[in-house]
């Protein structure tokens, strides 16, 4: 009986611990933001470079990936967007996840 009583107390345990990682993309924040201009679409993210204050955080350019080729659908390069991300890899060029895009301003 007591077995049968620590199985349940470590399930329960693993199972609150664990986040669903579909809810941790819920939480944007206007903090971990970027805005720039398209310089190229590829199938899976875009190439921004950056404009702003973002340009003074990173680099020039950054690749942003997408979850949902959807996202991107309508976004063409010239496009002036508006980025909310989850974290910036550090690479060259730098690399982040984009949580949802805003189009700015058309070409």
């Amino acid at each position: 009986m007591k077995m049968q009583g620590l199985w349940i107390l470590l399930v329960s345990t693993l199972l609150l611990g664990c986040e669903d990682q579909d809810l941790a993309y819920d939480k944007i924040s206007d903090n971990k933001t970027l805005n720039g201009k398209v310089l190229e679409k590829r199938s899976k993210g875009i190439t921004l470079a950056l404009a702003g204050e973002s340009r003074g955080r990173y680099s020039e350019t950054i690749r942003v990936s997408v979850q949902d080729e959807n996202m991107i659908k309508l976004i063409e390069e010239g496009q002036d967007l508006f980025v909310w991300y989850d974290f910036v890899r550090e690479s060259d060029p730098p690399q982040t996840t984009a949580l949802n895009i805003e189009i700015i301003r058309n070409r």
